[in-house]
């Protein structure tokens, strides 16, 4: 079997797979092997003739010794945007799906290997009147969002991500928990983690409000003056995109404006906070009452699009957003399309809104150290179909590398998401002063620097 490792290894794929069941094994000729190592961004599958998903924290910890001691090139895989593949073998953490709900200490035990989704609909089955702090996205993974700093619906009233809520077994050794809240990966394996949840609001007003495009300056114009005076923490919001083609069904071939609302107090609250975008002329109202499971599930289809293209990532926390901002934004995005159609259904530009807010611990509490007073995210992923050749995937590349610039009056002063790291992106700009700390840690508990993680030793 073709792979990386030394004739010294002595056929290391026969051991590895010694180690499990065959109903740990995954092969190219499994029926689950794509859906198994599908990575987000198309070019940074490097299909491994083996993937593995062990079914027990025993099973995979003798696998991950095992590869650790060879030459074989590993990866461990999540459900999220990552990307994580290898050239020889990817373990798939999907078979870590368990879940217990403690009423007494508010807290529940889940599985780090599962997406969101299934979390939201567990909570929801076990204690519908609890929230917990999640990805929005519920297609993404448990583990992936822990360590990369993910956002939530909840970050503007929570401390700002889940990872302040997280609490592992990894708590006996303080500087690893550090480092797990938000350090990129690269110290081991998550397999499950204790989360906090809270009671919470089931009666959230949320959904689109779509806004015929040729009204841009009008929802600029309201963005900014929603944003410059006091929000409510349990009122946050996104704004995109959506092409007239693919909005057929309610009677339109016009580009859309989407501004997706999300209020916690309730209809009555959420109308009066969005009156601005809900009073444009031809604006369509397709928001509703729902639970926090019923939010996430409206980004349901977000999965789809999973491997299909070759994706360039630019996640950009930002302090302020101005009526020229969203302007400027919105116009770079339609250029694209001007430039290269297929680049253009492969590129997609999202600010979320009113979705962060200081840590009450600072930035020394988590791995981390987000700048002060950042609140929004602008989203930028360029991109192009798989089977695009290296010119249109280096334009992609490109687009993204130069986004930040020709967006951002102030480029000089840009942060970087941990959880959109890519090899274009400086370590210190992201990580800044635990740049050191972090690369110490690796080599603490990496010490061959086999894993694979954003800050390398």
């Amino acid at each position: 079997m073709a792979g990386s490792a030394t004739s010294a290894d002595a056929d290391p794929f026969t051991t590895l797979r010694s180690l499990l069941r065959p109903d740990e094994i995954i092969t190219p000729q499994s029926p689950d092997y794509k859906a198994s190592i599908q990575t987000w961004a198309a070019q940074k599958q490097a299909h491994p003739p083996l993937a593995i998903r062990p079914t027990s924290v025993e099973a995979l910890s003798k696998a991950i010794a095992y590869l650790y001691a060879t030459s074989l090139d590993f990866a461990i895989y999540g459900q999220g945007f990552s990307s994580a593949s290898a050239k020889d073998v990817v373990v798939n953490t999907s078979a870590f799906d368990d879940f217990h709900f403690d009423p007494q200490a508010e807290v529940v035990t889940i599985g780090a290997g599962q997406p969101w989704s299934a979390v939201y609909r567990k909570l929801a089955e076990t204690a519908p009147e609890y929230a917990i702090v999640g990805a929005r996205t519920p297609c993404v993974g448990v583990a992936g969002t822990i360590v990369s700093g993910g956002f939530s619906w909840l970050s503007s009233e929570c401390e700002g991500r889940q990872i302040r809520r997280s609490v592992v077994w990894a708590s006996t050794e303080p500087e690893l928990l550090w480092a797990l809240r938000g350090g990129g990966g690269g110290f081991g394996v998550l397999a499950q983690v204790k989360l906090r949840v809270f009671r919470y609001p089931q009666n959230i007003w949320a959904g689109p409000i779509l806004v015929p495009r040729e009204r841009l300056e009008d929802v600029a114009e309201g963005i900014e003056r929603f944003l410059v005076g006091p929000v409510d923490p349990k009122i946050t919001m996104f704004m995109y995109v959506v092409k007239g083609r693919l909005l057929e069904s309610i009677g339109t071939d016009s580009d859309m404006l989407v501004i997706h609302t999300f209020d916690a107090n309730g209809e009555e609250h959420g109308r009066k906070a969005f009156r601005w975008a809900l009073d444009i002329p031809g604006a369509i109202d397709q928001t509703k009452i729902t639970t926090l499971a019923g939010v996430a599930n409206l980004q349901e289809k977000v999965c789809i699009v999973k491997g299909s293209m070759k994706q360039f990532w630019q996640p950009l926390l930002v302090q302020e957003i101005s009526k020229e901002t969203v302007i400027k934004a919105i116009k770079w995005f339609e250029e694209i399309h001007k430039i290269d159609g297929s680049l253009g259904d492969c590129t997609y530009l999202i600010f979320e809104l009113l979705c962060s807010r200081d840590l009450a611990g600072g930035s020394s509490s988590s791995a981390w150290p987000r700048p002060k007073g950042g609140k929004h995210i602008l989203l930028i992923g360029a991109g192009c179909p798989a089977d695009a050749g290296p010119s249109k995937e280096k334009l992609a590349r490109d687009l993204a590398i130069e986004a930040p610039s020709k967006l951002l009056e102030n480029s000089t002063d840009v942060h970087v998401l941990p959880n959109g790291f890519e090899d274009y992106h400086d370590p210190t700009k992201i990580w800044g002063p635990h740049v050191a700390k972090l690369q110490s840690l690796r080599v603490q508990y990496d010490p061959r620097g086999r894993f694979k993680g954003a800050v390398n030793p």
